[in-house]
């Protein structure tokens, strides 16, 4: 992870961002990295779906922006209106930096937030710095790089069912820990019993290269989560996710989202199988083709995830 040591990657982090590194201890436990080398061999490595998720953000980085969009809007008091790049968010759970590609490409230089990207996978905080991103090695349930009270706003979407469930309780609690007062918690999951949480079910771990098989959250189970770690104002609601594509024609619009999908989760046993994949898109979520007021053709499938959120007293 760090082929030029520790400090030089600390000095990469200053230079990247010397806002978000106001946020950082530089005194790392060395202890905390070797932990993490045996919790990074997960799913998104190049050995399991990693470079194949990668692949589908290259395809199309604005398929899922309606939903991180409505994200964003729940971690300010003003929604989406009160973001600006003053601000520091930690997204947990970050990827490639998904969220922060996404923010930055919508809302522009001066209203995207500062994002900490933060991600328990070595080989996706690798794509971050990459690509220029602000992003730190660690896991959700302790970042150990962040100091306390120190961000406006943390995430945690787009894989939080990965956390088993006796951690979740804690990664909650780190969440809290790290938030400025007055910080807003933001936490996304597909709910238990979901068309998408059934999909990873029933497709995912049939047809993927890595198997699908965890525990998603329940509103009940948020609502817990949040008054263990004593937020204020919390809600717990269900918002529209979807994948939105576009083409020239029907044809091209169906196709592309059957690809982004196959890459996305990594569906190789579904590979050229167009129509499978839409078939199974269709049961499962509704798929939905309209002509826009453009002339273009818009693909849609409509996932429902579960957010809750709260403020830190």
């Amino acid at each position: 992870m760090f082929p030029d040591g520790i400090e030089a990657h600390i000095a990469c982090l200053k230079e990247i961002s010397p806002l978000a590194f106001k946020a950082i201890e530089p005194r790392i436990a060395r202890e905390s990295f070797d932990c993490l080398a045996d919790l990074s061999r997960n799913e998104f490595t190049l050995e399991g779906r990693g470079s194949e998720y990668l692949d589908s953000i290259q395809l199309s980085l604005l398929a899922r922006s309606e939903g991180v969009m409505d994200l964003l809007g729940k971690m300010h008091p003003d929604g989406r209106d009160g973001l600006c790049s003053s601000l520091i968010f930690c997204d947990l759970l970050a990827g490639d930096g998904y969220v922060n590609k996404v923010a930055h490409r919508l809302l522009g230089e001066a209203r995207c937030p500062t994002f900490i990207n933060s991600d328990v996978s070595q080989f996706m905080v690798d794509r971050c710095i990459r690509d220029g991103l602000f992003a730190i090695w660690q896991g959700a349930t302790d970042p150990f790089w962040i100091r306390d009270g120190s961000v406006d706003g943390v995430l945690m979407a787009y894989g939080t069912h990965h956390i088993p469930r006796a951690q979740r309780a804690t990664a909650v609690r780190a969440a809290a820990r790290i938030l400025r007062p007055s910080g807003i918690f933001v936490l996304h999951d597909f709910e238990e019993g979901s068309p998408t949480a059934r999909w990873f079910a029933d497709v995912v771990s049939t047809h993927s290269v890595t198997p699908h098989d965890y525990p998603h959250f329940t509103a009940g189970e948020m609502l817990d989560l949040f008054a263990a770690a004593e937020f204020d104002d919390v809600t717990v609601q269900r918002i529209t996710d979807p994948f939105v594509f576009h083409g020239g024609d029907e044809e091209s619009a169906l196709q592309v989202l059957a690809e982004y999908v196959v890459k996305m989760y990594g569906l190789e046993q579904l590979r050229s199988r167009t129509q499978r994949v839409l078939a199974l898109l269709d049961e499962y979520f509704g798929l939905v083709v309209t002509q826009t007021a453009h002339g273009e053709f818009e693909a849609r499938i409509t996932r429902n995830a579960l957010v809750g959120s709260g403020r830190r007293v």
